[in-house]
């Protein structure tokens, strides 16, 4: 069994739990489309690769969490 990982928001002090990066992923998304609208709305007229950029440092962030 793949152990629990513990990793907060980057904008926030709020946690989430995930074993795998996609299980995590999906609770950050939902808490970014309700708790952080501001920012996901900012991001829609940026490129592409930002986005990209941010899930590929959100990724790095959570297998370096034990």
């Amino acid at each position: 069994m793949t152990p629990l990982k513990k990793l907060s928001c980057d904008i926030c002090t709020t946690s989430f739990t995930g074993d795998t990066f996609d299980a995590w992923f999906k609770q950050m998304q939902a808490h970014y489309m309700n708790d952080h609208a501001d920012v996901m709305a900012s991001m829609a007229d940026k490129p592409k690769s930002e986005g990209e950029a941010w899930v590929a440092a959100a990724k790095k962030r959570f297998n370096a969490a034990q």
